[in-house]
């Protein structure tokens, strides 16, 4: 209780203060960044320039997301920000707490406060200076996995997260205490390798209980400006350690993510991501592999509307039983500080009687200066 109470005062000082300080007029600081891609134009994301004494005060925001949900069956189990039952969802309040420390570090706290319970989504600092363009965060990450593991509630373009990622990286995501150590080739197009070593906690996939057991996970990826208006990035990705079933079984999971992105003006645009995962998971006495993909097609056909569509495949490892979904979505976004969206699931398991029918309105709302995320 005492330690809700104390979460609670930190997160009501942090909301006051978004109305209170005032940048206070002196040099513009000068940060050094890191080479990176050009971000991509994401709605509720920004960066506010400070100057002076403001400067060395942090960025606060908050990202809070709303839903009212159908579900012909409620849902089992722990669906983390996803919408879980019929009726009222408070999907989620982020917190996010953003500073440059020094020339050569800066900290990123992502604090997400649910319904019941008040959690650490993101804590890590970042360096900024290191030589040979590479780059250390150290703290909790959601693990470079792919795409869409990387991605905040407020950075996909549905009101729930791809059910394949889901089942293959857990309802809250693949996140972990650790260090992350990551490199730039020094190519004509963008070119980043990624390795982490984790704390290996994750109860999808490596839940072992004893302590020196960890998590290894690599991450390739690539972009490249094919056009002025097309932008084109592709990935690979491989995570391995133990699962607790047995002593000594091991899961590996190995992933691959395409995404395409098409902005000739701001009216105007088509994005396209796609990800496949397959996982080989050692059990008591048996081998299990198992597979999965979502795929999914966004298009902004005038400047505060989008519609879409995303479709989710699984293949369970008992026999050919497999999961198929079907996701249309509408998008309204209001400015960069509000937006609406309405979505429907048709979901499809093989061998049961009866689909399953889902269907959302969703509202998110943003307060404050909210840093860039991850491209």
């Amino acid at each position: 209780m005492l330690r809700r109470e104390l979460l609670a005062v930190i997160f009501c000082v942090c909301f006051l203060s978004l109305f209170f300080v005032k940048p206070l007029k002196a040099q513009e600081q000068e940060i050094p960044e890191r080479k990176i891609p050009e971000k991509e134009n994401q709605v509720l994301l920004w960066k506010v320039p400070q100057k002076g004494a403001a400067a060395l005060l942090p960025n606060i925001s908050l990202i809070g997301s709303l839903a009212g949900a159908y579900f012909r069956d409620d849902p089992v189990g722990d669906q983390g920000e996803n919408p879980s039952r019929t009726g009222f969802n408070f999907q989620g309040a982020e917190l996010a707490i953003q500073s440059i420390i020094d020339p050569y570090v800066r900290g990123d706290v992502f604090l997400l406060f649910l319904e019941d319970a008040v959690e650490l989504e993101e804590g890590f600092v970042t360096t900024l200076a290191l030589p040979w363009n590479l780059q250390i965060r150290a703290g909790k990450l959601l693990a470079r996995f792919g795409r869409q593991n990387t991605q905040h509630l407020e950075q996909i373009d549905f009101a729930d997260y791809s059910r394949a990622n889901r089942y293959f990286l857990g309802a809250e995501g693949f996140g972990e205490l650790g260090v992350e150590l990551s490199a730039l080739f020094p190519t004509p197009w963008f070119s980043e390798i990624t390795f982490e070593f984790l704390q290996g906690v994750n109860e999808a996939n490596f839940a072992s209980d004893r302590k020196q057991d960890f998590v290894y996970l690599g991450h390739w990826k690539n972009a490249v400006d094919v056009t002025s208006d097309l932008t084109l990035q592709a990935g690979l990705s491989g995570a391995f350690g133990y699962n607790g079933t047995d002593r000594g079984n091991h899961t590996q999971i190995y992933g691959t993510d395409l995404y395409l992105r098409w902005r000739p003006s701001a009216r105007q645009g088509l994005k396209w991501q796609t990800e496949y995962f397959l996982r080989r998971k050692e059990d008591v006495g048996q081998t299990l592999w198992e597979g999965g993909i979502y795929s999914q097609v966004i298009y902004q056909f005038a400047r505060r509307w989008e519609a879409g569509i995303r479709a989710d495949l699984i293949r369970f490892p008992e026999e050919t039983l497999s999961q198929w979904d079907f996701s249309p979505v509408l998008s309204f976004l209001a400015s960069e500080f509000f937006r609406v969206r309405a979505q429907y699931n048709y979901v499809n398991t093989q061998g049961t009687s009866e689909a399953q029918h889902e269907a959302f309105l969703q509202v998110q709302f943003s307060m404050g200066p909210h840093g860039a995320h991850i491209f």
